[in-house]
């Protein structure tokens, strides 16, 4: 491998904005809850949203965004012809001001059309043997690896040839909110239900929120979370961002309480659920009660065919079983759309894996975004 001296031939490009990562499609939605949130010159990327470089938009993004997925803090990144160039560069850094002897690490490495590094797996290790080499010749010591729970997360990205390399200051992703103690049989992701909450014009201060399909209580939580203005990293109790260099626990603990001060109290009656499974229904019990939100939040165990609630909803939000999720069946989304026809007015946001399901609802339907949900493509559907 080239040493650190090699690198004098490679040029350092700029390295002055964060990149905050989600969900693919997701990001207008992202941009328009970082500009909400007062992050200033934020601006759309590829599956993420660029903002600028500061400790401060680290812990409000990370602290108050619902749909962003990680908060990635550039190191360095360069033109990366070779791994020889990929190994130099990395090394160069001052590695020991971010690693103790007790630190772990992980690298999750991606390449997008490279002539020679084609092997995403093999940019990692040349990446880990990078720090490690420099580590070993500074300190005496080297890291050691854990892929599950790494003290320290980093992000390879080479695409069209250059490299980036960030600092995860998320830690474990964003939509890991830290109240989740079960899971359904296919649990909606948390950063996803925030953003069909948005794509839907969720009104929290207006609409009475039903969930016909609500398993484990994710979008009832999400809503919860929105109308009551708790930032989604309420519950969480560890972040990436603590084992930077950069890290001031005083900062961090003032935007925290400042952010903490909105939270205001939930309307009783505002935001109800049910689900057909008594299982499913415990586990959102379960999180509405760890969450605080169980008194003012109604989950009822009826199927679709059967569900009546003491409260018309004015929107109606939901996940119904398709594909390979759970079985299935037309008759699930016909239920749908005649409890969507009985509540007058309200407004139907569902989503479906295919549009022969959708259409079984027998309304007019429009596409509002497609996305992935457990890996599998799907459409949220506006009726």
């Amino acid at each position: 491998m080239a040493t650190s001296s090699s690198f004098s031939t490679i040029k350092i490009l700029s390295t002055e904005e964060l990149f905050i990562t989600c969900a693919g499609n997701l990001e207008p939605w992202l941009l328009s809850e970082l500009k909400e949130m007062g992050i200033g010159s934020a601006h759309r990327g590829h599956r993420g949203v660029y903002a600028p470089r500061t400790m401060e938009n680290v812990y409000k993004i990370n602290y108050s965004s619902h749909i962003a997925t990680r908060v990635l803090w550039p190191m360095i990144r360069f033109p990366c012809p070779h791994a020889q160039a990929l190994y130099g560069a990395v090394r160069t850094i001052e590695w020991e001001r971010y690693f103790s002897p007790s630190d772990t690490l992980a690298i999750d490495a991606n390449i997008d059309h490279h002539l020679h590094l084609r092997n995403s797996h093999f940019a990692g290790l040349v990446v880990k043997d990078a720090i490690c080499d420099r580590l070993r010749d500074a300190k005496g010591w080297r890291p050691s690896v854990d892929l599950e729970n790494p003290s320290i997360q980093l992000n390879l990205h080479i695409h069209k040839g250059i490299a980036s390399l960030y600092f995860d200051t998320s830690g474990k992703p964003l939509f890991k909110r830290g109240y989740r103690r079960e899971t359904g049989g296919a649990p909606l992701q948390e950063s996803l239900a925030a953003a069909i909450l948005k794509v839907a014009g969720y009104r929290p201060e207006i609409d009475r929120l039903c969930d016909p399909f609500c398993g484990s209580g994710t979008l009832l939580i999400e809503a919860a979370m929105l109308a009551t203005r708790t930032p989604a990293g309420f519950f969480r109790r560890s972040w990436g961002f603590t084992g930077m260099a950069e890290f001031e626990q005083a900062k961090w603990k003032a935007i925290r309480a400042c952010a903490d001060q909105k939270r205001i109290p939930l309307t009783t009656g505002k935001i109800f659920g049910s689900d057909g499974s008594p299982s499913s229904n415990a586990i959102a019990r379960a999180h509405l009660e760890a969450t605080g939100f169980l008194g003012s939040v109604d989950v009822f165990s009826r199927s679709i065919q059967t569900l009546r609630t003491p409260f018309t909803p004015s929107l109606i939000v939901c996940n119904p079983p398709y594909g390979r999720r759970l079985e299935t069946s037309d008759a699930i989304y016909s239920g749908l759309g005649q409890y969507a026809t009985s509540c007058k007015g309200a407004r139907l946001f569902f989503l479906a894996s295919d549009e022969r399901m959708a259409k079984a609802i027998s309304l007019p339907l429009s596409e509002k975004i497609s996305c992935l949900n457990g890996g599998l493509p799907v459409k949220l559907y506006e009726a």
